[in-house]
């Protein structure tokens, strides 16, 4: 009997696996399931619940991913797949209360949070090129577009520079030629476009660093093989 229960295990885990291997994760998922909830899965429950949260997180289901990395007996693996998890769909306080035990990926993420100096605490060598929002927003109050030039936004921080010029010299020209209308007109117009560059360039620099941060990560993941922490 025994054996029996065996062959139809293994017959069902392997269709289970050629499902998931040909990319089809939603009937793989419910192929682990139903090895999952038969009698023949009691040695190999948590192996299945372990496959059936990582093609849950594969197809963005964070909530069926929790259910069932949760139902996994082994602490430290469940702790993993969990933190992971929580990592993943954005949940920071979770995951790294579940992974402080593990360096390699607390400092994961600290490094997804965008907590650089943490994830550095623990491993010195990661390279974030993090710009600073103050100096480009400085930059761009004393010179209009040089903070977005800055970000690495080249063509925008020129275009914003031209812009500025144009409102500006164009004011200057209606207040020296006394027309007061289009001196208001002008004035008024300048003051937006002076505003809205700085803004644009807090703008442009908080957007260069989550773009830094996601490189970042990604090369994170790559060098520290994350999903070799998964059970």
């Amino acid at each position: 009997m025994k054996f029996i229960l065996f062959v139809i295990l293994a017959q069902s885990l392997e269709f289970a696996s050629f499902l998931e291997e040909e990319g089809d994760y939603y009937r793989a998922i419910y192929e682990y399931k139903k090895v999952y909830y038969s009698d023949s899965a009691q040695y190999n429950r948590d192996f299945i619940a372990s496959k059936i949260a990582y093609l849950s997180l594969k197809i963005s289901d964070y909530d069926e991913a929790l259910r069932y990395a949760a139902k996994i007996s082994n602490d430290s693996i469940r702790r993993i797949n969990l933190g992971i998890i929580y990592g993943l769909s954005g949940d920071f306080s979770k995951a790294e209360s579940l992974l402080s035990f593990n360096d390699t990926l607390l400092c994961w993420i600290y490094l997804r949070k965008g907590d650089v100096s943490k994830a550095r605490d623990i491993l010195p060598e990661i390279e974030v090129n993090l710009k600073s929002p103050f100096l480009s927003g400085l930059l761009s109050a004393i010179i209009p577009g040089f903070g977005k030039i800055y970000s690495g936004r080249i063509f925008d921080g020129f275009s914003s520079f031209l812009i500025n010029l144009s409102s500006g010299f164009s004011f200057y020209r209606a207040y020296k030629d006394g027309r007061k209308i289009e001196t208001y007109f002008y004035g008024a117009l300048t003051v937006v476009f002076y505003t809205g560059n700085i803004y644009g360039s807090l703008i442009a620099t908080q957007e260069s660093n989550k773009f830094e941060i996601d490189r970042a990560v990604k090369a994170f993941e790559s060098k520290y093989n994350l999903w070799g922490f998964w059970r």
